[in-house]
């Protein structure tokens, strides 16, 4: 099993106020909508980050892994391994929601729940994959299994996103969640449900090429 707690949410909307107004073609001049328009901002970055499985802008997350290595013949947790990684290699563990910035420490918790950092000298980061890894060097090994507690025994916390600006972000992505957003705006029955099925067809086009493969998903579990 696995969990991923987010620690610190970006705090940057892709889509400004005012970008969005001439975008929609509103005057400039009328603030009355401006909290709306905010949030329906946030929404439909929120609703990206769910739709992708990426971080859109910089965030701190903290993964959470019952024990390692995961075998291929193990129903692994979402969110974890991506369909390139079907063959779960006990080498390196692929952290969720790309892209990876950094990463911040590896712990482990031994059976009376007292903490241990696993040190750097044992593994690299790997940021340059398409999901970032953190990849065990060769000559070292992982915690002994029998040694962890059983539920939670790894903790990884790293940083994810595109970047702390809203420039950061890609244009074609930025630009489908300025789409999203006008159509909440225009929609507005629907901003109260996350569910990505009520995506428009062409803002899920702009999102496909961003979109994260999970392995439950590609097998159907």
């Amino acid at each position: 099993m696995s969990g991923l707690k987010i620690d610190t949410a970006w705090a940057t909307n892709v889509v400004s106020i005012a970008d969005f107004k001439l975008f929609a073609r509103i005057d400039s001049s009328d603030t009355s909508e401006n909290a709306l328009i905010e949030s329906l901002v946030f929404l439909a970055q929120d609703m990206a980050e769910a739709y992708t499985g990426r971080a859109i802008t910089q965030q701190d997350l903290t993964l959470f892994l019952d024990r390692l290595p995961f075998y291929s013949d193990e129903r692994l947790p979402e969110g974890v391994y991506t369909a390139p990684d079907l063959q779960a290699n006990q080498n390196y563990i692929v952290l969720p929601k790309p892209n990876l910035i950094s990463v911040t420490h590896v712990k482990y918790y031994n059976n009376e729940d007292t903490a241990a950092t696993f040190a750097t000298s044992n593994y690299y980061v790997d940021t340059t994959s398409q999901q970032g890894r953190v990849v065990l060097k060769n000559g070292s090994s992982w915690p002994t299994a029998s040694e962890l507690r059983n539920a939670n025994a790894y903790e990884i916390k790293f940083r994810a996103g595109y970047g702390n600006a809203a420039s950061d972000v890609p244009k074609p992505l930025a630009q489908a969640i300025k789409m999203l957003a006008l159509h909440l705006y225009e929609n507005r029955e629907i901003a109260t449900s996350m569910n990505v099925n009520l995506i428009p067809n062409t803002v899920a086009m702009l999102f496909a090429p961003y979109k994260v493969l999970r392995l439950n998903n590609f097998l159907g579990i």
